[in-house]
């Protein structure tokens, strides 16, 4: 992908473009603006967690341009938790009803409802607020549910609409919070890690799965227990050097957060490298910018008790062996609490929600050649207790 800077007039083109003008200082206003670099779908939860939720869509214009589509938003299911962009195609699973909302990105890339606008979660009995991931392996939709341990498994149509497979769950381990895919390395088979919190105070384990037919349905085929700290929150692949993070709300009796390192063996089997550097106490999730051997990896998290909103980004370097070294600053404070991430080459965006509730922000961060972020500009948004994002990309930085 193409690798660009942002020069001072076109930071000032892309924040025309944010307030809906064609042009930034010239005078003429016959420019058209810019197109978005992407858009962005943001799940709201609205005013209260049994009340609709809506996706609030937006064009965005680093460093800090974002404006709403001309369709500002399309409701949801009750309390989304997590926002899945595929092609032409977006996915929202709500946690405080037990269904997902299905979506086609339509030519001015607003989201138009499918027929039927929603699905059952055949694998969810227990509705109400909980952690959700799901993951899109070429024609199948995988998510797991929390509250009652189970995986449930779609095909996607041609259209874009989901059907339940035969079986529609599959059982995981206890409360588990995270579903990805792997290749393994110098092989074409395609497995499965599901990362199992545990019960509170427990060590939580990962589970790998494949398929096992032609119908896209999965088999467990290990359990590994993990000893990552209490209560695993995400786990990331770094596919440069073929290792897997898992990041823990608590290491340590004095319950700072972790993050340790497994390489992937034959099977996917995960072996502990003892390879661990500390983070904040609850870790939202990783992204890792695909530098080779330059290769830098940001986490979000937010603090404990009476921090609970104050959020923070840190920032590590990954050595040759795939291990994390924290940089210099380790640190960069965002403020309010951190819902969401998305990297692309040089660009890092944050969402952000409000302790009040009242919308949030995207902030956008350069990353320079040393890897370390630096901010460059933050957007309000103005969708309700945000929780989650989506992104759709036209145009690389």
């Amino acid at each position: 992908m193409k690798r660009t800077s942002l020069t001072s007039s076109s930071r000032c083109f892309a924040l025309a473009a944010a307030l809906m003008l064609s042009a930034c200082g010239s005078g003429d206003n016959s420019v058209p603006p810019p197109s978005p670099m992407f858009y962005a779908y943001v799940a709201s939860a609205g005013t209260s967690p049994s009340a609709p939720g809506a996706i609030y869509e937006y064009g965005v214009y680093p460093p800090s341009g974002v404006s709403s589509l001309s369709q500002a938003s399309i409701p949801a299911g009750v309390y989304p938790a997590t926002v899945i962009v595929n092609q032409q195609n977006v996915y929202v699973v709500n946690v405080g009803d037990g269904t997902i909302s299905q979506y086609t990105i339509a030519p001015d890339n607003t989201l138009v409802a499918m027929t039927p606008a929603t699905v059952i979660n055949p694998g969810m009995h227990t509705p109400g607020p909980a952690p959700a991931s799901a993951v899109i392996d070429g024609s199948y939709f995988y998510l797991v549910n929390t509250a009652d341990n189970t995986l449930s498994q779609f095909s996607i149509g041609a259209n874009g609409q989901l059907t339940p497979l035969t079986p529609s769950t599959v059982a995981t381990g206890v409360a588990p919070v995270a579903i990805l895919s792997v290749v393994v390395p110098n092989t074409s088979i395609q497995y499965f890690y599901v990362l199992n919190s545990g019960a509170p105070g427990d060590t939580g384990s990962v589970s790998v799965y494949a398929t096992s037919g032609q119908n896209g349905a999965l088999t467990l085929i290990d359990s590994d227990t993990v000893a990552a700290g209490t209560n695993p929150t995400a786990i990331t692949i770094n596919d440069v050097f073929s290792t897997v993070d898992v990041m823990s709300t608590c290491a340590t009796t004095q319950c700072s957060g972790s993050i340790k390192e497994f390489s992937i063996g034959a099977a996917a089997v995960l072996t502990d490298t003892g390879a661990t550097v500390s983070t904040g106490s609850d870790a939202v999730n990783m992204v890792v910018n695909d530098g080779g051997i330059n290769s830098y990896a940001y986490v979000i998290s937010n603090g404990a008790g009476a921090d609970a909103n104050a959020g923070a980004l840190w920032q590590y370097g990954v050595q040759s062996t795939g291990e994390l070294a924290p940089a210099t600053p380790p640190t960069v404070a965002i403020g309010s609490a951190a819902i969401a991430q998305y990297i692309n080459v040089n660009s890092l965006f944050v969402l952000t929600a409000n302790a009040a509730g009242n919308g949030g922000n995207l902030d956008y961060y350069a990353l320079g050649t040393e890897g370390l972020a630096t901010l460059n500009g933050t957007a309000k948004i103005n969708a309700p207790y945000p929780t989650a994002m989506g992104v759709h990309i036209l145009l690389d930085p």
